[in-house]
C-alpha cells in the first residue's frame, strides 16, 4: 500500500511540474516588457527618477521642472556620462537601467589668461608658437581673447592637417599650469564638440589633456566655453572660416638625434647622461647625439637614420629633428618628434622599451642595453606632415652575427704628426714624408683600396665571433675598426663611411709600444702608429656582444 500511494504521489507532483513550467513557458512566450530606473544625478545627488517600460523613452524634462535649482549655476544639459563627454538624449530607447547626468556651469568668472600651444610640422603658426612658448602677443600671438559677460574665449589661427594644439595656462617661461584649484589648467580632446575638421584619441575622464589633431588644413575661429570651478565643464567648438594660405618648410638639412633624459652617470651607462631633455653641446654636428643618414639626399625630409646607442633602465626620450638654442643645450623641433607608437617590433621582445606613464608616448628603457635604431621618415603629400618608423635591434644579436669588419684610415700629415697638441711624434720631415701609408687609398672608407678583416674560423673560448688583420703602419696612420655603413649628409654631396658597430664600444688594453689609442684628438677608440711595424689586431665578440681588441705586434 505504501508504495503504491508514494507512486501516485511522484505522479502527481511530476504532473504539477509540468503545468507550472507550461504555464511559465507561455509566460515567457507572451513577451511582457520589463520596466527600467533611469535615474538622474547632480554629482552623486539624484534629481529624480524614471521608471520605463522596456523600449520606451522619458518625457523630456529640466531639472527646474522637478523643483530642482542650483543657486550660482545654470543648467547646461544631460549627458551619458559623469565627466560630460557623452551627450545623452530623450530620444534615446530604454533597455536597461541607465544613470542620467546633468552638467551645471558656475556663475563665477574665469579671470584666467588662455593660451593654445602645439606643434606644425606643415609649417603652421603653431610651428613658431610650439608647446612652451609661454604667452606671444600679435598677429601670430597664441592669446585666446575673452568675451565680456562670459566665460568664452576666442582666437582665429591658420591651421594645417596634422597639427595638434591644446589650451592651457602657462606662465612667461612656458612651464604649464594643470592644476585647475590653483589657477591653472589644460583643455584638450575631452572637451571637443565633434566636427568634421578636428579629433582626438581620448575623450575619457582625466583625457582632457589629450592633443586634438587637425585633419583638413584651414583659417580657423576656436571657441573655448571654461567654468571657473569645475574642470570637467567646458567646450571647444570650431568654426571653419576659408582655406589657410600655402606653407613651405626647408627640410633640406634635417637629421634626427635622440632626446630625452636619463639618471645614468656616466656616458659609458648611458649615452643621455646628465642631458635633461637638452643637452649642452657645441656643435650637433658629429655630436653623441646625431643618427646618420643612410639612404640619398632628399630635400624634404624624408629617408632612413640609424645610429647604435648605450641606454639605461628608466631612460626616457624620443626622436627628433634638434636645433642648438642661443642660451645653450639643444632645443627638439614641433612636428619632427617621434615617439613609443611609432616603434614597429623589437625583436619580439616588446619588454624592452614601455610607453611613459602618463599622457605622454616617449619611449621609456626598460632593459638597459646598447641598440641600434634605424628610422625611416615619410612625407604624407596630402598633409605635408613628416611620419617614422622606428625599428630596434639588440647590438648584441647584430654584432654575434657574421659581419664583415673591416679597416678605415688615412694619415696625418707631418705638420699634424708632429704638434704638441695632436700626434706628438718626433721625426724627420723627409723620413716622414719618404714613407707609404697601408692607408694612402683608404681614405677612411672612400677609397679604392679598404682592407677587410678576415673572420677566424675557430673563436677563443667564450667568444661568438672573432677578426683579425695584419697591418704594415708607418708614423702618422690613424684608423680604427668597424662594421662600415654608407651615410649621407646635407653638409656634403658625397657618399662617406661610418662606423655603424665599432671597437670604439671598447677599450684596447697593453698595447705594444708603437700603438696608441685615446690620442690627443680624444676620438676614443681611433689608433695612433708612433712606430713603424707590422701589427696584428684581432677584434673579439663574446656570446653577449661586448666587444674586445687585442693588438701583438709582429716579432
Amino acid at each position: 500500500m505504501a508504495k503504491s500511494k508514494w507512486a501516485r504521489a511522484a505522479l502527481t507532483m511530476a504532473a504539477v511540474m509540468v503545468l507550472t513550467l507550461s504555464v511559465g513557458i507561455a509566460s515567457a512566450c507572451t513577451g511582457q516588457p520589463e520596466d527600467y530606473t533611469v535615474t538622474f544625478y547632480d554629482g552623486t545627488t539624484v534629481i529624480t527618477t524614471r521608471e520605463v517600460e522596456e523600449g520606451g523613452k522619458v518625457t523630456e524634462f529640466e531639472p527646474v521642472d522637478v523643483d530642482y535649482e542650483k543657486e550660482g549655476y545654470v543648467f547646461n544639459g544631460w549627458y551619458a556620462t559623469s565627466d560630460f563627454t557623452h551627450d545623452w538624449s530623450f530620444d534615446t530607447i530604454i533597455d536597461k537601467d541607465t544613470n542620467v547626468y546633468s552638467m551645471w556651469s558656475s556663475s563665477k568668472e574665469d579671470t584666467r589668461q588662455w593660451l593654445i600651444a602645439g606643434s606644425s610640422s606643415a609649417g603652421g603658426p603653431l610651428a613658431a608658437i610650439g608647446w612652451n612658448g609661454g604667452p606671444i602677443e600679435g598677429e601670430n600671438g597664441n592669446i585666446l581673447t575673452k568675451t565680456e559677460g562670459k566665460n568664452e574665449f576666442t582666437i582665429t589661427i591658420d591651421l594645417y592637417a596634422g597639427d595638434q594644439f591644446q589650451f592651457c595656462i602657462q606662465d612667461d617661461e612656458g612651464v604649464w599650469n594643470t592644476d585647475d584649484a590653483n589657477g591653472g589648467g589644460a583643455r584638450g580632446g575631452q572637451y571637443l564638440v565633434e566636427n568634421e575638421y578636428m579629433s582626438a584619441p581620448g575623450t575619457g575622464l582625466g583625457d582632457g589633456q589629450v592633443n586634438i589633431t587637425v585633419s583638413v588644413s584651414g583659417n580657423y575661429t576656436l571657441t573655448l566655453t571654461t567654468d571657473a570651478v569645475d574642470k570637467n565643464v567646458g567646450s571647444i567648438t570650431v568654426v571653419r572660416n576659408g582655406d589657410a594660405p600655402a606653407v613651405t618648410v626647408d627640410r633640406s638639412d634635417y637629421t634626427w638625434y635622440i632626446y630625452g633624459n636619463s639618471a645614468a652617470e656616466t656616458s659609458a651607462q648611458s649615452v643621455l647622461a646628465g642631458t635633461n631633455w637638452g643637452a649642452n653641446v657645441e656643435s650637433l654636428q658629429y655630436s653623441a647625439y646625431e643618427m646618420f643618414k643612410t639612404s640619398d639626399n632628399e630635400p624634404d625630409g624624408t629617408g632612413i637614420w640609424m645610429q647604435t646607442w648605450t641606454l639605461a633602465a628608466g631612460d626616457e626620450f624620443l626622436l627628433a629633428y634638434c636645433t642648438l638654442k642661443e642660451e645653450g643645450g639643444i632645443s627638439a623641433q614641433d612636428g619632427t618628434m617621434f615617439y613609443y607608437p611609432d616603434i614597429d617590433e623589437f625583436n619580439g621582445e616588446d619588454a624592452a622599451f614601455k610607453k611613459a606613464d602618463g599622457m605622454g608616448s616617449n619611449i621609456v628603457v626598460v632593459e638597459g642595453g646598447t641598440y641600434t635604431f634605424t628610422l625611416t621618415v615619410t612625407l604624407d603629400s596630402a598633409t605635408n606632415t613628416l611620419e617614422g618608423s622606428i625599428e630596434v635591434d639588440k647590438t648584441a644579436d647584430i654584432l654575434t652575427s657574421d659581419q664583415t669588419w673591416k679597416v678605415l684610415g688615412g694619415r696625418l700629415s707631418y705638420a699634424q704628426a708632429t704638434d704638441p697638441e695632436t700626434g706628438n711624434l718626433t721625426i724627420d720631415e723627409s723620413a716622414y714624408n719618404g714613407k707609404t701609408s697601408v692607408f694612402a687609398n683608404n681614405n677612411f672608407g672612400v677609397g679604392s683600396k679598404v682592407q677587410q678583416l678576415t673572420a677566424v674560423s675557430s673563436p677563443a673560448a667564450g667568444m661568438a665571433r672573432e677578426y683579425e688583420i695584419t697591418l704594415d703602419l708607418v708614423e702618422g696612420d690613424y684608423f680604427y675598426f668597424c662594421i662600415p655603413v654608407a651615410i649621407h649628409a646635407p653638409y656634403r654631396e658625397d657618399t662617406y663611411y661610418t662606423p655603424a658597430f665599432t671597437s670604439k664600444l671598447a677599450v684596447a688594453e697593453n698595447l705594444p709600444a708603437g700603438v696608441v689609442s685615446d690620442w690627443a684628438w680624444g676620438n676614443g677608440g681611433n689608433f695612433l702608429c708612433t712606430q713603424a711595424g707590422s701589427y696584428t689586431f684581432k677584434v673579439s665578440v663574446a656570446a653577449d656582444g661586448a666587444l674586445a681588441l687585442t693588438v701583438t705586434q709582429a716579432s
